[in-house]
């Protein structure tokens, strides 16, 4: 007859070590999906903003200039938030009257509209102005992954975009 039986199992150490390394491996599969979410989301963005670019030049083969008289836009002068519910006469639903998208076109975050100071803002614009003599379509989008400066959308139409929005990256609509 033994006096002890021999016990077969893992120590405390080894379950320690295995508890540690799981959680290595979390922390890192975490940090890793973040980040690929972002550039999810960013690469959305680049894809919504040459979008947003095709339905303006095809808006403007039909309709002409978005920024003549069309009534688009915040003050109905092409240029403001594109989206459909800030204003009755937002870009997505001049677009959408138009027949050149059939659905609104929204930043991935859902977000719609930003205050001024929101530096996170995650939301589409469009602003045209006169450079040069020549009128000159900008569309604007926050991208996470970009690192924000105050100047950003410096030699754009609406330079304070950076510093009141956050915008950070733009596609510059040519005819």
């Amino acid at each position: 007859m033994k006096l002890w039986a021999k016990h077969t199992g893992f120590t405390i150490v080894e379950l320690l070590i295995v508890i540690v390394v799981i959680a290595i491996l979390a922390a890192i599969t975490i940090v890793a999906y973040s980040g690929l979410q972002q550039r999810t989301r960013d690469n959305i963005r680049k894809s919504d903003l040459t979008s947003i670019a095709k339905a303006l030049k095809l808006y403007s083969v039909d309709n002409g200039p978005m920024w003549i008289g069309v009534g688009c836009g915040s003050n109905g002068n092409g240029s403001g938030w594109f989206n459909y519910n800030y204003s009755p006469s937002g870009m997505n639903k001049c677009l959408k009257t138009a027949g050149v998208i059939d659905k609104d076109i929204v930043d991935p975050s859902g977000s719609i509209n930003c205050s001024i100071g929101s530096l996170d803002c995650h939301a589409y614009m469009k602003y045209t102005c006169s450079q040069g003599g020549t009128a000159t379509t900008y569309v604007y989008a926050n991208l996470e992954t970009l690192v924000h400066t105050t100047s950003d959308t410096d030699g754009t139409c609406a330079v304070n975009l950076d510093t009141d929005y956050g915008m950070n990256y733009f596609v510059k609509i040519t005819d």
